[in-house]
């Protein structure tokens, strides 16, 4: 993987000053039946420690925990081990449900026909450089979540490439005060919007005319003007809860009682007394948030989409790994290596191509590079 991408800067196709994050789902080989809940297991313990399940309690096990208990082949010593195991394995992750084909599956919302509704997954992380399109990294989490996965990405791109990316680009769930600092530390420019900018510039905005996109934040002044032209002004500062990474936001509320008082919008801006604003702000989200703000910043993201989003499809509709028979979080993880690898050679291929590059010349200054 590390050779392909210096390869592909070596022969002038990319300087990978720019990279994007995202995250994408890959399913467990795990069938959505073949799971064990924790309520079953405190019922099956009872049963081999304490006394036999009553029938109407052996009626609400699933159907995997009857077939458990009606298993020949194991004592129930043997039983009685491999439900502590199983225990220990639920307290681990957290969760109240185990896969009983891969332990290191976790439970993750997916989009499946248009529905979300929770499977057996892992979380696999991208770092895509958007001039060449080339991956640069690749980890796999078994976090449902993509808020703190930066770190743990970039450590391996900066093996990968054996240089340091001017620019990172990522959706707003990655706007988190340890991901910020992180690459403020390192040098780069982040590039994450808030929520209410990502509206915007997905052109997604809310269809009531009151909601908080719509009110206006004056810097200089330091006020949010509301869309009756009133001014809510700062009317307490409060801490946030603290964030992971041991740094806290700050609770801002802005307001302004007269002019709520006398609104003829009461009922629709607000319910009940007045109009609030509520903003979070810490140092490194407050200076990510003027960059993005800048039309260099938002030119910038916008390569971001056409970046990162196109690997997902060509994973699961041409690769199709999620139906690959493999388990274990290693396991998949030394898969989306090959799978990346190989998508890379493909993508230098067709980058050769596209750029009208003699082949030939091209292998010879490959093998140079191989040989040195």
């Amino acid at each position: 993987m590390s050779f392909i991408l210096y390869a592909a800067k070596t022969i002038g196709l990319t300087d990978f000053k720019h990279l994007s994050i995202d995250g994408t789902i890959k399913r467990a080989h795990n069938s959505p039946f073949n799971l064990i809940k924790e309520k079953d297991i405190k019922l099956l313990v009872k049963h081999y420690l304490v006394e036999e399940l009553t029938k109407e309690e052996i009626k609400k096990l699933r159907r995997t925990a009857r077939k458990f208990m009606d298993d020949k082949s194991k004592t129930d010593k043997e039983k009685v081990d491999i439900l502590f195991h199983w225990r220990h394995l639920l307290d681990c992750s957290g969760q109240k449900s185990l896969a009983l084909n891969d332990h290191d599956s976790r439970l993750m919302k997916i989009k499946d026909n248009g529905q979300k509704y929770p499977k057996f997954s892992f979380n696999v992380q991208l770092g895509t450089d958007t001039k060449s399109k080339l991956i640069c990294g690749v980890n796999v989490v078994q976090s449902p979540t993509d808020h703190y996965q930066i770190p743990a990405l970039m450590n391996q791109i900066l093996v990968n490439l054996n240089t340091k990316p001017e620019k990172i680009s990522a959706d707003t769930i990655y706007l988190t005060i340890a991901n910020l600092e992180y690459l403020k530390n390192l040098g780069i420019t982040t590039l994450i919007p808030t929520s209410l900018q990502n509206r915007k510039n997905s052109g997604k905005m809310p269809d009531n005319p009151f909601a908080i996109d719509y009110f206006v934040f004056n810097e200089y002044k330091n006020v949010f003007i509301c869309p009756n032209n009133e001014e809510l002004t700062l009317d307490g500062t409060y801490p946030a809860p603290q964030e992971k990474g041991g740094q806290n936001k700050l609770k801002l509320i802005y307001s302004n009682f007269k002019a709520c008082n006398k609104c003829i919008n009461k009922g629709v801006c607000f319910k009940k007394g007045h109009r609030t604003i509520t903003r979070y702000v810490h140092e490194l989200t407050y200076e990510t948030e003027r960059i993005i703000s800048s039309k260099e910043g938002l030119k910038d993201y916008k390569l971001r989409s056409r970046t990162v989003k196109a690997h997902n499809g060509t994973f699961k509709n041409i690769y199709h790994y999620d139906f690959i028979p493999i388990t274990g979080l290693k396991r998949v993880q030394n898969l989306m290596f090959a799978i990346v690898a190989s998508y890379n050679l493909i993508r230098l291929y067709n980058l050769i191509n596209d750029n009208k590059m003699d082949l030939n010349s091209v292998i010879q200054k490959i093998r140079q590079i191989s040989s040195d």
